[in-house]
């Protein structure tokens, strides 16, 4: 009992000075990739999104934080009316250090999140499917420009160590948005 009060009162006078643990100090910031061009929120954790490039089916190319995701420039873009829209982030970048999307990788299937171009309206998204593949087995239809804009969300899965041996495969569609009701005139 005598050391839970002191480990707490040790953790409310770190917290009031500023000190973070040395693990928390080794996470890259979300500052790292470039600009921000897009934000995800997810379950109430806004997430900076930068530009990547993503050689459909090649190796994953988040920005080396798992603090940010990356959206592929080499698909479609957030908001498109049509085709897939890929985004990828790091499941894990060092020790202490998860990914912030990770969660995504838990919620249940019809689950929903937003996520918008900076300067633009976000967009509700809800997953519809979820399934872990090895990671050269990614599927030439999730990356077509056509058919209906869907997210396609990448990231790496059974980790062993710092290998990882598969791939997280989320897809999510945009919500349609519920028209506005009229009024009469009278």
């Amino acid at each position: 009992m005598r050391r839970v009060i002191i480990v707490a009162i040790t953790a409310v006078l770190a917290s009031l000075v500023g000190w973070t643990p040395a693990v928390a100090r080794t996470c890259p910031p979300s500052t790292v990739g470039g600009p921000t061009i897009a934000t995800m929120n997810v379950k109430g954790k806004n997430v900076p999104v930068k530009s990547v490039t993503f050689r459909n089916g090649g190796l994953l190319d988040p920005p080396a934080t798992n603090q940010a995701a990356g959206l592929s420039k080499r698909n479609m873009p957030l908001g498109a009316r049509k085709g897939a829209t890929v985004i990828t982030w790091h499941v894990r970048y060092g020790t202490g250090c998860n990914g912030t999307l990770n969660p995504l990788m838990t919620m249940p299937i019809g689950s929903t999140f937003t996520a918008g171009a900076v300067g633009k309206p976000a967009k509700t998204y809800v997953i519809t499917s979820r399934e872990s593949v090895w990671k050269t087995n990614l599927k030439k239809k999730w990356f077509r420009k056509d058919g209906p804009n869907r997210l396609v969300l990448l990231t790496c899965d059974d980790l062993r160590g710092s290998v990882f041996r598969k791939t997280m495969v989320i897809i999510a569609k945009p919500v349609p948005v519920a028209p506005a009701p009229t009024t009469p005139a009278a």
